[in-house]
């Protein structure tokens, strides 16, 4: 992957900041995007000194002109876009349907959704110049499935895997291949909030995966640098990663 570059939003942390890593040591140039500077300082600092370089960038991915200088810095600094990976999300608490808010739906869907349109909007003519590659956006297995008492979330998910194919079949004879990633429960800061204080939570949810264990960041890492590098026969798939989770 020497002289390809990748865009990560949601870049300095968990599953982001895993395929930072895994996409550098295999020699691309990785651009960070998070909305957190001393967060992206942190990512970098554990970057620096692999195989690519390396460059964050702070803003939020909801913000279109933020984006849209943000690819140009990139392809500027880096001389293309090859790949982006849009796993920039948050996530929501279990709350009964009639307890949500509008507030709250509306910046789920800003930032799961709005925020994946405009970045892929931002990203696409960039690899189009660069002779194509491959986006990925982060789904869930939420995106598959319903999920009780986190609607929003759910609905926010499956939303991913409309655009996804969507995209994917506007630019298949383009050269540019849009897939998903699909993870399950993985071990990063968001699986410690949700279950945080609570063992027998913990337990219980990891009783209910049935290879009977979490997720590893770097596990849907891997999966994010299959679909970008290895499967160049493969478009507007959501590549599941879920421990068995969501088998029929």
């Amino acid at each position: 992957m020497q002289g390809k570059t990748i865009v990560i939003t949601g870049g300095n942390a968990g599953i982001g900041l895993a395929t930072a890593m895994l996409f550098a040591q295999n020699g691309a140039n990785v651009a960070i995007i998070g909305r957190r500077a001393d967060r992206n300082a942190e990512a970098l600092a554990q970057l620096h000194g692999l195989a690519g370089a390396c460059a964050a960038f702070s803003g939020d991915v909801a913000d279109k002109d933020f984006l849209q200088s943000t690819m140009q810095r990139v392809v500027d600094q880096f001389g293309g876009l090859h790949y982006a990976f849009n796993n920039a999300g948050i996530e929501q608490g279990m709350i009964p349907l009639p307890q949500q808010t509008e507030e709250e739906f509306q910046k789920i869907y800003d930032i799961n959704v709005k925020g994946v349109w405009l970045s892929m909007q931002a990203e696409i003519p960039h690899v189009l110049a660069s002779g194509g590659g491959c986006i990925v956006n982060t789904s869930s297995m939420s995106g598959h499935v319903g999920l009780a008492q986190v609607s929003m979330y759910t609905a926010s998910k499956h939303a991913i895997l409309g655009l996804t194919k969507s995209v994917a079949l506007e630019y298949a004879a383009q050269g540019v291949r849009v897939n998903a990633v699909s993870p399950g429960l993985v071990s990063t800061e968001l699986l410690d909030r949700l279950v945080s204080g609570n063992p027998q939570a913990f337990e219980m949810v990891r009783a209910m995966i049935p290879m009977g264990r979490f997720g590893g960041a770097e596990e849907v890492a891997k999966a994010v640098l299959y679909l970008c590098r290895d499967a160049t026969y493969t478009t507007g798939h959501a590549l599941v990663v879920d421990g068995g989770w969501t088998v029929p």
